[in-house]
């Protein structure tokens, strides 16, 4: 018998609404042989610049966590590219996820858009099942 891990991608762009995404794709992580990845795209120009990243990714997810963090601890990916959608995109048909979890607007605050328009691209082209976590106000 094959066991098939299930990987829950969940995207980050360290906005509030990222944060209710991570907080919703750790209900996820009851599935057997899951496995959750946050995911990040930046466009990356130096190795220095990779390492603030991948330090404020680390420094993101630990704040969130505390001390709790699930098990399985979560994987960081950054990922290089002027595009944000693209990239996700790309890594969904290379990674083949059980399920994309997003939050439904991103750090760019548009006033009365209740969809980010990456969100939008990415209920478009995903091959995956996408769960788009709403917008939480005060």
């Amino acid at each position: 018998m094959e066991f098939h891990t299930k990987l829950i991608l969940v995207a980050t762009d360290f906005s509030e609404n990222a944060l209710h995404a991570l907080k919703a794709s750790i209900d996820f992580l009851h599935i057997p042989q899951s496995r959750l990845v946050v995911l990040h795209v930046e466009d990356v120009k130096d190795n220095e610049q990779l390492h603030l990243v991948n330090h404020k990714l680390d420094a993101y997810i630990k704040n969130f966590f505390k001390f709790n963090e699930p098990i399985p601890v979560p994987e960081r990916v950054i990922l290089s590219n002027a595009s944000v959608y693209k990239a996700i995109v790309d890594y969904i048909q290379k990674m083949d996820p059980y399920m994309l979890v997003i939050g439904a607007k991103g750090s760019s605050n548009i006033r009365n858009l209740h969809i980010g328009s990456n969100t939008v691209h990415l209920l478009e082209k995903a091959t995956c099942p996408v769960l788009v976590v709403p917008i939480m106000e005060a």
